[in-house]
């Protein structure tokens, strides 16, 4: 249960401010109208820091969310009781006491995207816009249905990304894993045995006792560096000029920035399309756009094409500029579409024509990593084994030197 603070008119018209205890806000709302009062204001329910819980929402919830606004409205039901059933719906209760603040603010003379605008971290700046855009020209149905494919399109290639990225990860993962092994509990040993020889090692071994007396004597140290440095990547990642020269880095990684390309380039040109096709004005639908990148380098270009865009340029000329981040087959297209009239679905083939290559790019992925993974792995696999062979086969030199130079002594 939690307390909300309210303020009614009561019946004999008289104000009245006062505290009352609900399981929810639409609850408290219906307890005070059943008491015959007329609500004027009513505080959120509150977590233990005073406001909604902040917290993410998981994608599969905002795309039920939705899903569910698109069919609820177009089957006839009222904004209001479509978002009540909304809150039976969800599954967290953060998420349960959002809609219920959206269903508060429909109820006290509010939109629905004015409420959304309390929660940026959850409704992005495109929902938000479309759904704004939905009210205000009666098409809210059908600009909920292309947040629902946005989102729906955005989470199956998070998934694809992520099953693709599995196999190699575990790969590297284990041989990382046994190569700390041998580094920690074998090459010790065979370091104090080395010793007894007495013979020169040769370099690859150096650098194996070298690695392992380091990770042997100073691995707290070590690890202590190595989370310091992934914090500072992180916090540095945060500052907008070390962001866009890494961005910029990582389009250049052999496979891995074509991909990134390509996911980047899907993701702007649907979302503009989608902004477009809903009523938005291409300036405005490329300024949202450009907030929804996360890429720094693309972020950058899409905010030239903005400024080009409001001085009367063309979308398909000023990415023309861009022949790194915007191949030629994609700003053709684009052009097509600056010429017919038909940018929004243009831009959507784009983005179809880009996420097909992803898709086949991601199944055939271990296939195509894999000689890369068998160098890097065949390059370790050969270091241990020169590392423990050559001062072996060494020292078996010596002996057989030192037994030779005996036999002919006492010949």
């Amino acid at each position: 249960m939690s307390e909300f603070k309210y303020e009614a008119t009561k019946e004999d018209g008289t104000i009245e401010n006062a505290i009352i205890t609900a399981s929810s806000k639409e609850e408290a709302i219906n307890i005070l109208k059943d008491s015959g009062k007329t609500v004027l204001d009513i505080s959120s329910p509150k977590d233990k820091n005073g406001q909604i819980s902040k917290k993410k929402i998981s994608i599969l919830e905002k795309l039920v969310f939705f899903d569910h606004l698109e069919k609820m409205i177009n089957a006839g039901l009222s904004l209001s009781d479509t978002l009540t059933v909304l809150i039976d719906d969800a599954q967290s209760p953060n998420f349960k006491k959002i809609i219920g603040d959206l269903k508060y603010e429909i109820e006290t003379g509010n939109s629905l995207s004015k409420g959304m605008l309390k929660y940026e971290n959850i409704f992005s700046p495109l929902a938000v816009k479309m759904i704004e855009i939905g009210e205000t020209s009666g098409t809210l149905p059908e600009n909920a249905a292309l947040i629902r494919d946005q989102v729906q399109k955005a989470y199956e290639l998070h998934k694809k990304v992520k099953g693709a990225m599995l196999y190699p990860t575990v790969i590297f993962s284990v041989m990382i894993v046994v190569s700390i092994g041998l580094i920690i509990f074998i090459f010790p040993q065979l370091g104090a045995m080395f010793k007894q020889s007495k013979e020169t090692l040769p370099p690859p071994t150096q650098i194996m006792l070298g690695i392992s007396y380091v990770l042997t004597h100073y691995g707290a140290e070590v690890a202590v560096v190595v989370i310091a440095l992934i914090i500072t990547f992180r916090r540095l990642l945060k500052l907008k000029k070390f962001k866009l020269y890494w961005n910029k880095i990582s389009l250049r990684i052999p496979i891995f920035g074509l991909i990134i390309k390509k996911i980047n380039i899907t993701s702007f040109s649907r979302t503009l399309g989608n902004l477009i096709k809903s009523g938005i004005q291409i300036n405005q639908a490329i300024k949202i756009t450009g907030d929804t990148i996360e890429n720094e380098a693309y972020k950058s270009a899409i905010s030239e094409l903005s400024k080009e865009v409001e001085k009367g340029g063309g979308i398909a000329d000023t990415l023309d500029k861009y022949p790194f981040l915007f191949p030629k087959i994609s700003v053709r297209m684009i052009a097509v579409g600056d010429k017919t009239g038909n940018t929004s679905e243009m831009l959507l083939s784009v983005a179809q024509f880009y996420q097909e290559q992803i898709d086949d790019t991601l199944a055939n992925l271990s296939t195509i990593i894999e000689p890369i993974m068998l160098l890097v792995m065949g390059g370790g696999v050969l270091l241990i084994a020169l590392s423990v062979i050559m001062p072996i086969y060494q020292m078996t030199g010596s002996i057989n030197s030192t037994t030779g130079t005996t036999q002919s002594s006492g010949s």
